[in-house]
């Protein structure tokens, strides 16, 4: 138990680094990223919401790359490449790493709403290993903020991720975007007082070779 307990508190600290690509060394100390609820339309094992009903549905390809769904098929609205490594609290990195991501659609559905009926290209949900360096990357678009219970629960773009390592239990946060003016309303950014940590989850996206990139 005390070496899980371990395992799990270094993948706490690790997560800190996933959206900061190249930019950690082995001498650097990381603060754990908080950890966020997977919410209600997680792919593998949704539990919707009243009045929203959710269903187990996942792409027939599990890739990192969200944004083809088959060959002749594009996922709608801005396509992004998000990538970063996976590190314990002195900066080491954890090859292997199974790493989870799943948004909204360009229309603000999850893909557990509707099938993926409302953007046949978008996968909705992609899943990738980290590499000897800790590396993962991630194709996909930028989600938007979406308002639910009549503007009881507002929420700014974000984007989930799930982290896995053997012997622990798996980790959930979130990404967001430093230039979305919905953070400012969203309940789980706030809850992010940590100006290091806050800078961390919300990435500044980057125009390079033809792409926006993270």
């Amino acid at each position: 138990m005390n070496n899980r307990r371990t395992l799990l508190k270094r993948i706490l600290a690790a997560v800190a680094a996933l959206l900061l690509p190249g930019r950690l060394s082995a001498s650097d100390t990381l603060a754990p990223t908080p950890f966020l609820t997977a919410g209600p339309f997680y792919p593998r094992d949704p539990s919707g919401l009243p009045f929203l009903p959710a269903r187990t549905t996942l792409p027939e390809l599990l890739t990192n790359d969200l944004t083809r769904t088959r060959p002749e098929g594009r996922a709608e609205g801005r396509h992004i490449l998000i990538s970063g490594r996976v590190m314990d609290v002195v900066g080491r990195p954890l090859a292997g790493a199974v790493v989870e991501i799943w948004s909204v659609n360009a229309r603000n559905i999850y893909l557990v709403e509707d099938g993926g009926a409302s953007d046949p290209g978008f996968a909705g949900f992609g899943v990738t290993a980290t590499d000897a360096e800790g590396r993962y990357s991630f194709r996909t678009i930028r989600p938007g903020g979406y308002d639910c219970y009549f503007g009881l629960i507002r929420r700014t773009a974000h984007i989930h991720v799930l982290v896995k390592v053997a012997g622990a239990e798996a980790f959930t946060t979130e990404m967001w975007f430093a230039d979305e003016p919905r953070n400012s309303i969203d309940c789980f950014f706030r809850r992010v007082t940590d100006p290091g940590l806050q800078a961390r989850m919300a990435v500044i996206l980057n125009r390079s070779g033809g792409f926006d990139q993270a």
